[in-house]
């Protein structure tokens, strides 16, 4: 009788092993079934209200093993584990129970591991007026301040806690004593959807059933407390001038990624900064007011490929994008349109920032899944008050991430509002509330019926330059990817750079030992270019062994230690097979010395020595023709000749390929 309470599912026991104990596990005395027949009840001393537990080895369980114990006239908990068995082991979890991720596997950022062996108090010297003891001495007045101080804030004028900030408080409000408590990661990652199937499987899943354990809880926004990132740090000025460069030609918006790397922020107690060192435009076409891009961002994995063999911990680590137009009466200013009393994101910016930070999640230990929120952040190219171009920099709340996540909001015409969607067939959307303070300085819970303000869904970052700039890349001289008609990437571009660097000596192109060190260390420089480089790897003519050194070689002056990257790369097949095509590129185009053409001279209001009756003859020069350089750029598919650099232009080309200048 006691076996068909059994499931079926499980594995059916072993008759003769078959033991009936008083106590769960090995602690008590069990007595095995064959010693039961012909015995009663009261023979064997048992009475009414006991608990008896059977234990037993299923069928194809090894001999060997220990029994495992299944309660009979209870329910089922999972039996601990006999130290002096090494066989025993536990069983499976509950049914209503999430066992918890494995989380060895997880590899964090550096910049977490730092501050994870840092204790992060905020040290403060002795305070004259309430220190009452001597230099070595200590007090409430000068010890150190836990990171997450209330007070050191608000006298820092810090409005949100860093993350690992944040990660003490919560690990703070744990009792020491609780050891298996505080092993548990501290956070808890936000989900508003609908759990399926239900963990306690007694209905059908959603939309078929639902109960208050699987459906998500009502939604109460208020402003986030921390922040992922707590500064933007821009490497060099030259980043924002080249997007820029692109807006001021054109007057179409443009979007681009940050490729960074994390770092401190000693600003603030156990920050986190964004340093960004290039960026990357995807496909995309600029409009005046907008702008349509390519998503999802098809180079993103090998873009995020090179970047990490440039220098350590170099990634994808946000977007940024411009927001500019003209004053109408002094298109030198630009409108302020972002501020307190309009927006400072609009709600599709939002909304796109959170879809981004959830593809970018941030891997860690703390949380019981392996990863929370993102440090991927936002930037906007804006209009400021005094009519110049500014930065703003936010990331997505929490809140936000697991809304979009959810599909609980959608944008509104209205910028500064966001706009809970109405539930369809089958769906399920919580409550949404959000909390203010209202004029008499009460904490008021209103309804979202149906927005409520953008606000709740983000959160502000500082941005700024270093004092004392030290760029990753050196050279931005190299067109920028995804330009057409504007800047065009082309193999016949990095032929007329490096031969231009070249030749400024009498050193053969393919023999890099006879190049004087000024020509290496030119070249040197040009190389570290972030869209050379990246152009370079994509373009098939380096090996993946080639393109790791050409990546070092670009960041050497970075890495001190790595002195031979730039003479590797000389040595390597690729960079001869470069040299080999530049060489032959300008044997095919020798200058040939002759005097100055004929136009030129007229222009000076000088007779051409090339003039009919000259006594000079150059017949037997060889010398071409003086190019034209009015033919028309769509009709007989002539070059076209620049007037500026005299380049030799493609047919249909408005700007010169090297100065940019117009050709027309």
């Amino acid at each position: 009788m006691m076996l068909d309470s059994i499931p079926k599912s499980d594995e059916q026991p072993d008759p003769s092993t078959l033991k009936l104990s008083n106590q769960p596990g090995a602690s008590g005395e069990s007595v095995p079934f064959s010693a039961l027949v012909g015995r009663t009840v009261g023979d064997m001393g048992f009475s009414h209200g006991d608990l008896l537990f059977l234990s037993y080895k299923p069928i194809s369980a090894d001999p060997s093993s220990h029994p495992t114990t299944q309660a009979s006239t209870s329910h089922p908990h999972p039996n601990q584990p006999d130290p002096s068995h090494p066989h025993t082991h536990t069983e499976p979890p509950l049914p209503n129970t999430i066992p918890l991720t494995d989380l060895s596997h997880v590899v964090e950022p550096d910049i977490d591991l730092y501050w994870k062996n840092q204790t992060g108090k905020i040290e403060r010297k002795r305070d004259p007026d309430f220190c009452r003891h001597g230099e070595k001495g200590m007090c409430d007045y000068c010890m150190p301040l836990e990171p997450y101080d209330a007070k050191y804030q608000a006298s820092q004028q810090i409005k949100h806690l860093s993350f690992h900030a944040y990660l003490r408080q919560l690990l703070s409000s744990r009792s020491a004593a609780q050891s298996s408590a505080t092993d548990l990661p501290p956070l808890d990652p936000l989900s508003l959807s609908v759990m399926t199937p239900c963990p306690t499987g007694s209905h059908p899943p959603f939309p078929q059933g639902i109960c208050s354990t699987c459906q998500p809880s009502a939604v109460t926004l208020q402003s986030q407390t921390y922040r992922m990132v707590d500064h933007v740090e821009f490497a060099s000025p030259s980043i924002i001038d080249g997007i820029l460069s692109a807006w001021r030609r054109t007057g179409t918006q443009r979007l681009a990624f940050l490729i960074g790397r994390h770092d401190k922020y000693e600003k603030v107690p156990m920050g986190v900064k964004t340093v960004v060192e290039a960026v990357w435009e995807p496909k995309q076409e600029g409009e005046l007011d907008g702008l349509t891009v390519e998503t999802p961002w098809s180079d993103e994995e090998r873009v995020g490929e090179i970047a990490s063999w440039c220098d350590n911990g170099l990634s994808v680590v946000g977007m940024i994008y411009t927001d500019l137009t003209p004053q109408p009466d002094d298109i030198t200013k630009t409108l302020y349109k972002r501020h307190a009393q309009s927006y400072t994101a609009s709600s599709l910016e939002m909304l796109l920032s959170a879809a981004y930070q959830i593809s970018h999640p941030l891997p860690t230990k703390m949380s019981p899944t392996g990863h929370f929120s993102s440090r991927f952040v936002t930037c906007c190219l804006t209009g400021d008050e005094d009519g110049g171009i500014g930065v703003l920099a936010w990331q997505a709340s929490e809140n936000a991430e697991a809304m979009v996540k959810a599909g609980i909001v959608e944008a509104s015409v209205d910028p500064g509002v966001v706009r809970v969607r109405k539930p369809g067939e089958g769906e399920y959307i919580p409550e949404v509330f959000y909390s203010y303070k209202n004029e008499y300085g009460l904490q008021v819970k209103q309804p979202a019926k149906p927005t409520f303000p953008v606000e709740y869904l983000f959160v502000n970052i500082t941005h700024g330059f270093p004092v004392d700039p030290s760029p990753l890349f050196l050279s931005n001289s190299f067109p920028t990817e995804n330009r057409p008609g504007l800047h065009d990437q082309s193999l016949e571009v990095v032929i007329s750079q490096l031969s231009g660097i070249i030749r400024k000596s009498d050193a053969e192109i393919s023999d890099t030992g006879t190049w004087p060190d000024r020509i290496k260390e030119e070249v040197k420089r040009w190389l570290s270019d972030w869209h050379l480089v990246s152009f370079l790897c994509m373009q098939g003519l380096f090996s993946l062994a080639e393109q790791k050194i050409l990546c070092r070689a670009a960041t050497m002056h970075a890495h001190p230690s790595d002195k031979n990257a730039l003479e590797e790369l000389f040595d390597s097949g690729g960079w001869q097979t470069l040299l080999t095509i530049v060489e032959s590129s300008s044997s095919a185009n020798v200058p040939v010395q002759s005097a100055p053409p004929s136009r030129a001279f007229g222009e000076m209001g000088i007779d051409s020595p090339h003039a009919g009756g000259s006594s000079t003859d150059l017949s037997g020069l060889n010398i071409p023709p003086e190019p034209s350089t009015s033919a028309p750029s769509g009709g007989d598919g002539g070059d076209k000749i620049c007037p500026h650099c005299t380049f030799v232009n493609e047919a249909g080309r408005s700007d010169c390929d090297i100065c940019g200048l117009p050709l027309g």
